[in-house]
Protein backbone atom coordinates (compact mmCIF):
# COMPACT_ATOMS: atom_id res chain seq x y z
CA UNK A 1 0.00 0.00 0.00
CA UNK A 2 1.44 2.89 -1.41
CA UNK A 3 2.23 6.34 0.89
CA UNK A 4 -0.75 7.90 -0.88
CA UNK A 5 -3.25 5.07 -0.39
CA UNK A 6 -2.92 5.43 3.56
CA UNK A 7 -3.49 8.92 3.55
CA UNK A 8 -6.62 7.75 1.36
CA UNK A 9 -7.63 4.92 3.88
CA UNK A 10 -7.12 7.36 6.34
CA UNK A 11 -9.73 9.91 5.42
CA UNK A 12 -11.87 7.27 4.53
CA UNK A 13 -12.31 5.84 8.07
CA UNK A 14 -12.50 9.07 9.30
CA UNK A 15 -15.54 10.36 7.80
CA UNK A 16 -17.35 6.93 8.42
CA UNK A 17 -16.40 7.44 11.92
CA UNK A 18 -17.93 11.06 11.46
CA UNK A 19 -21.22 9.83 10.14
CA UNK A 20 -21.59 7.31 12.53
CA UNK A 21 -23.65 7.91 15.64
CA UNK A 22 -22.29 6.86 18.68
CA UNK A 23 -24.46 3.23 18.98
CA UNK A 24 -22.75 2.76 15.77
CA UNK A 25 -18.80 2.43 16.76
CA UNK A 26 -19.57 -0.62 17.07
CA UNK A 27 -19.48 -0.82 13.30
CA UNK A 28 -16.09 -0.13 13.26
CA UNK A 29 -13.98 -3.03 13.33
CA UNK A 30 -15.29 -3.98 10.11
CA UNK A 31 -13.88 -1.39 8.35
CA UNK A 32 -10.49 -1.58 7.05
CA UNK A 33 -7.51 -1.64 9.83
CA UNK A 34 -5.19 0.54 10.05
CA UNK A 35 -1.55 -0.34 8.73
CA UNK A 36 1.10 -0.99 11.24
CA UNK A 37 3.94 1.19 11.44
CA UNK A 38 6.46 -2.02 10.10
CA UNK A 39 3.47 -2.24 6.81
CA UNK A 40 3.21 1.71 6.64
CA UNK A 41 7.29 2.38 6.52
CA UNK A 42 7.43 -0.31 3.78
CA UNK A 43 4.99 1.34 1.81
CA UNK A 44 6.81 4.85 2.42
CA UNK A 45 9.97 2.84 1.72
CA UNK A 46 8.80 1.60 -2.33
CA UNK A 47 7.54 5.11 -2.81
CA UNK A 48 11.31 6.62 -2.23
CA UNK A 49 12.62 3.62 -4.07
CA UNK A 50 10.83 5.02 -6.81
CA UNK A 51 11.45 8.66 -6.04
CA UNK A 52 12.38 10.92 -9.71
CA UNK A 53 11.89 14.15 -7.32
CA UNK A 54 14.95 15.66 -7.73
CA UNK A 55 18.55 14.59 -9.80
CA UNK A 56 19.52 12.38 -7.18
CA UNK A 57 16.97 9.82 -7.72
CA UNK A 58 18.41 8.40 -11.17
CA UNK A 59 22.22 9.20 -9.90
CA UNK A 60 21.65 7.14 -6.88
CA UNK A 61 22.47 3.69 -7.08
CA UNK A 62 20.14 2.70 -4.16
CA UNK A 63 17.80 4.56 -1.93
CA UNK A 64 18.95 4.71 1.40
CA UNK A 65 15.69 4.68 3.37
CA UNK A 66 16.51 4.08 7.12
CA UNK A 67 17.11 1.33 9.44
CA UNK A 68 16.08 0.09 12.79
CA UNK A 69 13.20 -0.09 15.08
CA UNK A 70 9.78 0.92 13.62
CA UNK A 71 9.34 2.05 17.64
CA UNK A 72 11.97 3.72 18.73
CA UNK A 73 12.21 5.97 21.35
CA UNK A 74 15.05 8.64 19.07
CA UNK A 75 15.78 9.01 15.56
CA UNK A 76 19.13 9.90 14.71
CA UNK A 77 19.01 12.11 11.59
CA UNK A 78 22.30 12.77 9.42
CA UNK A 79 22.58 14.83 6.14
CA UNK A 80 22.99 11.88 2.96
CA UNK A 81 24.27 8.90 2.44
CA UNK A 82 27.82 8.83 1.20
CA UNK A 83 29.33 6.03 -1.21
CA UNK A 84 29.10 2.62 1.20
CA UNK A 85 25.86 4.03 2.45
CA UNK A 86 24.55 4.16 -1.85
CA UNK A 87 26.23 0.41 -2.75
CA UNK A 88 24.89 -1.08 0.43
CA UNK A 89 21.34 0.59 0.82
CA UNK A 90 21.58 1.86 4.49
CA UNK A 91 22.80 4.99 6.45
CA UNK A 92 25.83 5.03 8.61
CA UNK A 93 27.92 1.94 7.17
CA UNK A 94 31.08 3.49 6.99
CA UNK A 95 33.88 4.37 9.16
CA UNK A 96 31.62 7.54 10.88
CA UNK A 97 28.95 4.53 10.83
CA UNK A 98 31.10 2.63 12.80
CA UNK A 99 31.60 5.04 15.30
CA UNK A 100 27.94 5.75 15.57
CA UNK A 101 27.50 2.40 16.61
CA UNK A 102 30.04 2.65 19.69
CA UNK A 103 28.81 6.23 20.73
CA UNK A 104 25.17 4.40 20.66
CA UNK A 105 26.42 1.73 22.81
CA UNK A 106 28.18 3.77 25.36
CA UNK A 107 24.80 5.30 26.60
CA UNK A 108 22.98 1.76 26.03
CA UNK A 109 21.18 2.22 22.95
CA UNK A 110 22.13 0.28 19.57
CA UNK A 111 21.21 0.02 15.59
CA UNK A 112 18.72 -1.87 16.65
CA UNK A 113 16.79 0.17 19.38
CA UNK A 114 17.15 3.04 17.67
CA UNK A 115 15.75 4.43 14.24
CA UNK A 116 18.67 5.94 11.62
CA UNK A 117 17.80 8.07 8.65
CA UNK A 118 19.17 11.30 6.48
CA UNK A 119 17.69 14.48 5.42
CA UNK A 120 17.77 13.09 1.89
CA UNK A 121 17.50 9.50 0.65
CA UNK A 122 20.12 9.37 -2.06
CA UNK A 123 23.53 10.19 -2.64
CA UNK A 124 24.74 13.42 -3.00
CA UNK A 125 27.72 13.50 -4.97
CA UNK A 126 29.83 16.48 -6.30
CA UNK A 127 30.77 15.19 -9.70
CA UNK A 128 27.77 12.87 -10.86
CA UNK A 129 29.98 11.45 -13.44
CA UNK A 130 31.53 9.34 -11.14
CA UNK A 131 30.01 7.63 -9.07
CA UNK A 132 32.78 5.29 -8.50
CA UNK A 133 35.33 7.64 -7.05
CA UNK A 134 35.42 7.32 -3.23
CA UNK A 135 34.89 10.62 -1.24
CA UNK A 136 32.77 12.04 -4.42
CA UNK A 137 30.92 13.35 -1.46
CA UNK A 138 28.45 16.63 -0.81
CA UNK A 139 26.07 18.01 1.25
CA UNK A 140 22.43 18.01 -0.17
CA UNK A 141 21.13 21.60 -1.66
CA UNK A 142 18.30 23.23 0.13
CA UNK A 143 16.09 21.87 -3.22
CA UNK A 144 17.44 18.12 -2.70
CA UNK A 145 16.40 18.44 1.02
CA UNK A 146 12.84 19.87 0.56
CA UNK A 147 11.99 17.36 -2.42
CA UNK A 148 12.70 14.65 0.09
CA UNK A 149 11.60 16.82 3.31
CA UNK A 150 8.21 14.80 3.09
CA UNK A 151 9.52 11.46 3.17
CA UNK A 152 11.58 12.20 6.53
CA UNK A 153 8.39 13.61 8.08
CA UNK A 154 6.54 10.65 7.27
CA UNK A 155 8.77 8.78 8.80
CA UNK A 156 8.76 10.45 11.99
CA UNK A 157 5.11 11.01 12.15
CA UNK A 158 4.37 6.96 12.02
CA UNK A 159 7.93 6.18 14.31
CA UNK A 160 7.02 8.71 17.10
CA UNK A 161 9.82 9.28 18.88
CA UNK A 162 10.22 10.76 22.24
CA UNK A 163 13.62 12.21 20.68
CA UNK A 164 15.24 13.27 17.45
CA UNK A 165 19.12 13.74 17.46
CA UNK A 166 20.53 15.65 14.33
CA UNK A 167 24.24 14.90 13.35
CA UNK A 168 26.00 17.26 11.93
CA UNK A 169 24.90 21.29 10.13
CA UNK A 170 23.55 20.28 7.37
CA UNK A 171 20.62 17.96 9.49
CA UNK A 172 20.49 20.47 12.31
CA UNK A 173 20.14 23.60 9.54
CA UNK A 174 17.65 21.44 7.72
CA UNK A 175 15.47 20.34 10.63
CA UNK A 176 15.90 23.40 12.58
CA UNK A 177 15.19 26.03 9.38
CA UNK A 178 18.00 28.24 10.47
CA UNK A 179 21.67 28.98 9.33
CA UNK A 180 23.25 28.54 12.44
CA UNK A 181 25.59 25.73 12.81
CA UNK A 182 25.58 22.79 14.85
CA UNK A 183 28.43 24.35 17.20
CA UNK A 184 26.06 27.18 18.18
CA UNK A 185 23.06 24.71 18.10
CA UNK A 186 24.41 22.17 20.36
CA UNK A 187 23.98 21.71 24.03
CA UNK A 188 20.55 22.56 24.11
CA UNK A 189 17.27 21.07 23.46
CA UNK A 190 15.17 22.24 20.72
CA UNK A 191 11.73 21.93 19.02
CA UNK A 192 11.12 19.86 15.68
CA UNK A 193 7.47 20.09 14.89
CA UNK A 194 6.32 18.90 18.89
CA UNK A 195 9.41 16.66 19.32
CA UNK A 196 12.31 17.53 20.99
CA UNK A 197 15.72 17.83 18.99
CA UNK A 198 18.79 17.86 20.20
CA UNK A 199 21.64 18.73 17.51
CA UNK A 200 25.63 17.45 17.78
CA UNK A 201 28.18 16.95 15.93
CA UNK A 202 28.34 14.02 12.67
CA UNK A 203 30.43 11.47 13.67
CA UNK A 204 32.70 12.20 10.47
CA UNK A 205 33.47 15.32 12.28
CA UNK A 206 34.97 13.70 15.46
CA UNK A 207 37.07 11.53 12.60
CA UNK A 208 38.69 14.68 11.44
CA UNK A 209 38.79 15.99 14.90
CA UNK A 210 39.13 14.23 18.19
CA UNK A 211 38.25 17.21 20.33
CA UNK A 212 34.99 17.76 19.30
CA UNK A 213 34.28 14.05 21.21
CA UNK A 214 34.39 15.31 24.67
CA UNK A 215 30.75 17.74 23.23
CA UNK A 216 29.08 14.61 22.05
CA UNK A 217 29.43 12.79 24.83
CA UNK A 218 27.80 15.47 26.78
CA UNK A 219 24.90 15.75 24.63
CA UNK A 220 24.92 11.63 24.49
CA UNK A 221 24.82 11.65 28.29
CA UNK A 222 22.00 14.52 28.05
CA UNK A 223 19.86 12.76 25.57
CA UNK A 224 20.12 9.39 28.22
CA UNK A 225 19.24 11.33 31.07
CA UNK A 226 16.38 12.55 28.67
CA UNK A 227 15.43 9.30 27.91
CA UNK A 228 15.50 7.81 31.59
CA UNK A 229 13.23 10.58 33.15
CA UNK A 230 10.72 10.00 30.39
Amino acid sequence: MSGTELAVLARELKARAELLDDDDWSALPDAHPAPSPNAALAALSAEVEACRRCPLGSQRLKAVFGVGSPSARVVFVGEGPGYEEDRRGEPFVGKAGQLLDKILAAVGLSRETVYIANIVKCHPMTDPTQPDLRGNDRPPTPEEAAACRSYLEAQLDLIKPRAVVALGSSAAKTLLDTTDGVARLRGRWHDFRGTPLLPTYHPAALLRDEALKRPVWDDMKELKRFLEEG
